[in-house]
């Protein structure tokens, strides 16, 4: 059984459901039991609710009259929308992270990227999507911008990237993941913004390729 604290009891179960789709323990089109997950959780149905509304807003949960709650289960089509509000915004994080690197940046950085590689390494998918998650917005944190992780974050768009697994095979992703970490740590605004580029558009090719529209 998991703990949940009794302060805002509401946020805490929010944030353990979110963990348990990201981590694949909640799978997409499962259907969200109450009573299955009061019981886990250790809590009533009233803070479920309460976080099943917010995980609805963030596109990770799917409320269905009737039927239930449901972990949101994406198209194609959803995650090329996705991949576009993307690659708006996150090589803009990265150029602004470059931009004003720190030492203490440049060793978040390279540790997200590591427990990255590791999951890779191990063939860990639970842990090499939770680490691109955490790495993605590490880098929207280190912009600087506090604008740009309310943005992305506001529904989750990196979370639902990758309910699913990443689009493109982890080890292409991790050569995606150290070409923008090199530039961000050189300090090379104008590369890390190419690197972060060229990493989310080949994500996006996938997904065409795949629809057989490249």
């Amino acid at each position: 059984m998991y703990e949940v604290r009794i302060d805002d009891l509401p946020e805490q179960v929010y944030r353990q459901l979110k963990d348990m789709i990201l981590n694949s323990e909640l799978e997409p089109g499962q259907k969200l039991v109450q009573e299955d997950l009061a019981a886990r959780l250790g809590v009533s149905r009233t803070p479920l609710l309460t976080a099943f509304r917010k995980l609805e807003k963030e596109m990770l949960v799917e409320l269905i009259p009737r039927r239930g709650a449901f972990v949101r289960k994406n198209t194609e089509d959803d995650l090329l929308h996705i991949f576009d509000i993307r690659l708006k915004i996150e090589p803009l994080a990265a150029r602004d992270a470059a931009a004003r690197i720190t030492d203490e940046g440049r060793a978040l950085i390279r540790e997200k990227h590591r427990l990255f590689a590791d999951g890779v390494a191990v063939g860990d998918r639970i842990q090499y999507k939770r680490a691109d998650y955490d790495f993605h917005h590490a880098i929207m944190e280190l912009s600087g911008n506090p604008y740009l992780p309310i943005m992305l974050g506001s529904v989750n768009l990196v979370s639902i990237s990758n309910v699913s697994g990443l689009v493109t095979d982890p080890s292409v992703s991790l050569q995606g993941h150290e070409a923008i970490v090199a530039a961000m740590c050189a300090g090379d605004a104008q590369g890390a913004e190419d690197a972060m580029t060229r990493h989310l558009t080949l994500s996006r090719n996938k997904l065409l390729q795949h629809r057989g529209l490249l």
